[in-house]
């Protein structure tokens, strides 16, 4: 039948009167083949205070068949609500009585259920009666029609059976006027109208309900609505979690994700022009080296300021790379510190080896480059050879690299150490990082903002690759790397024998480790190989700083220069 609300007049309680004689006399025929066996009767007397908590009082009367040895029935304490939601009740005070006996009933939570197990051995025919309380199914019912606030309570009043019931019934009653009233049963896969409800009638003010022929494990479940000035919301209400739940793109999440990225995307910003974005050069690019006149189509190449290969990697990159420790070994040759010695091959298939013999010179050091000549060839003790040139350079490589990066600052082109800086931000970043990450686990574990843990692992990542821009370069290193760009065109451009003939040689030798670092390196090396005053004959010490076999000639500088600057930078350090 439909929800019953105060009835206009007698035709219609009588119509009703009518409705339920004949109903309860098919329910009397339907139920005849289930009195044996199972439950005969449900009854279910209940009571909802104005706080919303729920009393619920069942009385069991089993078939002629007898309760069996043990009873047991299990109570949901969930519900499942909208999106992502589920409502979450407290079951208290349960007993269990008999002919006035208490059963003493075993109660345990089995998950989502509470668990009631009762010894019914020895209760014979009296009835079972079953109460317990509830809390949490009074719940928010929206807002009528003329603005009242409205509570609305759902409950299975009969579930968890193992047995099957032939007649449930009951009412619950409640302190004010139920606004309407809804009554389920079934399969909870396919729930249909009860047999019988109502509410609000003369006879039956409170929502009752009448059903038969249960199957076990079916459920009973009567609702209704009444406003909330009645029965307050008690509501408990849960999450399930779900990716579509932890990165939920609706309006507050979306627009506090946005917002932080605005945010943080502005901070990174400003944070690499303060700190990782060069300043502005001051003046004309600082002349590193240049190709000066000589002479009528002669040419001379020029260092200025003792502008070193190393100091020149060091500025381009900000780091201190195996090429430029490379190039800084060439240059201390090429200047007299020491002459690099190409070994004779110890067999038809050997490889080439170079060893290092030291010289004396009055040419000054930097630091860097007197502790790089000292492990690579000692006043006193055995040179290093290329083959095992790495134990000696490990010994003092991070001194070199230190010492190379406070000259850098000392001469004014960084404003701080290149290599404290960026560890000091990599450290900042990874530990960012980390710590977004966990943000992340927790955004999705226990909210909706997933988005934003993605945000901030995003900015993190960012800080992170900002490192690598550090440290920015000052006004004078800025016109430095100015003047290097323009060497480096030049290396790559100038006519390579425009240089005087009698001191090619030796021309040509001082542009090499710049070339190295700069680009242009083959076309020099050829040069100074074609710069050979007696071709054909052997040139085993005809440069200064380059020596090797009797029978070795200057058309082989090319590859043997190629194969050492491989050779020293795959045994040298990475960069940092």
């Amino acid at each position: 039948m439909g929800i019953f609300h105060r009835p206009a007049g007698k035709r219609i309680v009588a119509a009703a009167a009518s409705a339920l004689l004949l109903t309860a006399g098919l329910l009397s025929v339907a139920t005849t083949a289930w009195a044996d066996d199972g439950i005969a009767n449900y009854e279910v007397n209940g009571k909802v205070d104005p706080d919303g908590h729920l009393t619920m009082r069942t009385t069991i009367t089993f078939g002629a068949g007898g309760a069996p040895s043990q009873f047991v029935q299990r109570l949901d304490t969930t519900q499942d609500a909208e999106g992502y939601t589920y409502y979450v009740f407290d079951i208290t005070n349960v007993t269990a009585t008999a002919g006035g006996n208490d059963l003493a009933p075993k109660v345990s939570t089995e998950g989502d259920f509470v668990v009631i197990l009762v010894d019914t051995s020895s209760i014979g025919s009296a009835p079972l009666v079953i109460s317990y309380e509830v809390s949490g199914a009074a719940v928010s019912g929206g807002v009528a029609s003329g603005g009242t606030a409205m509570t609305s309570v759902s409950w299975p009043v009969l579930q968890g059976l193992d047995e099957s019931v032939a007649v449930a019934s009951g009412s619950i009653m409640v302190p004010g006027m139920i606004r309407s009233v809804d009554c389920k049963s079934g399969a909870l896969s396919g729930l249909e109208p009860c047999q019988l409800w109502s509410a609000g009638t003369y006879d039956a003010l409170s929502p009752n309900f009448q059903d038969a022929n249960l199957q076990p494990g079916q459920v009973v479940i009567l609702s209704f609505t009444i406003a909330s000035s009645s029965v307050a919301v008690n509501e408990q209400v849960g999450e399930h979690w779900s990716l579509d739940r932890a990165f939920s793109v609706s309006l507050l999440p979306l627009l506090v994700a946005l917002g932080v990225l605005i945010l943080g995307g502005l901070g990174l910003f400003f944070l690499y022009r303060s700190r990782g974005r060069d300043l502005a050069s001051s003046k004309e690019p600082k002349r590193v080296a240049s190709f000066e006149p000589a002479g009528k189509g002669t040419v001379t190449f020029e260092i200025f300021d003792e502008i070193r290969p190393g100091h020149v990697g060091t500025v381009i990159d900000e780091h201190v790379d195996p090429i430029d420790v490379t190039a800084t070994l060439l240059d201390l040759a090429v200047r007299g510190h020491m002459c690099i010695v190409q070994q004779p091959p110890a067999g038809p298939h050997s490889p080439i080896d170079w060893t290092f013999e030291r010289l004396e010179c009055d040419d000054e050091l930097r630091p860097f480059e007197q502790t790089l000549l000292d492990a690579i060839a000692p006043v006193d003790g055995d040179a290093a050879v290329v083959s095992g040139i790495g134990k000696p350079v490990e010994q003092v490589i991070g001194k070199v690299q230190h010492e190379l990066y406070e000259d850098v600052v000392e001469r004014g082109w960084f404003a701080r150490d290149p290599f404290k800086t960026r560890r000091l931000f990599a450290t900042i970043g990874w530990t960012s990082i980390a710590v977004a990450v966990l943000a992340l686990a927790a955004l999705m574990a226990f909210t909706h903002f997933g988005l934003l843990g993605l945000v901030l692992v995003a900015l993190a990542a960012g800080l992170l690759g900002l490192a690598q821009t550090m440290p920015r370069r000052t006004s004078a290193g800025v016109d430095l790397l100015n003047g290097m760009h323009a060497l480096s065109m030049a290396l790559q451009t100038q006519p390579t024998d425009q240089v005087p003939q009698k001191s090619a040689y030796d021309e040509i030798s001082r542009v090499l480790p710049y070339a190295i670092v700069l680009g242009g390196k083959a076309r020099w090396v050829q040069a100074l190989a074609d710069a050979d005053d007696d071709p054909g004959v052997p040139d085993p010490d005809d440069l200064a700083w380059y020596h090797a076999p009797q029978d070795w000639n200057l058309s082989d500088l090319p590859a043997c220069l190629d194969a050492f600057i491989a050779h020293v930078s795959g045994h040298l350090v990475g960069r940092d």
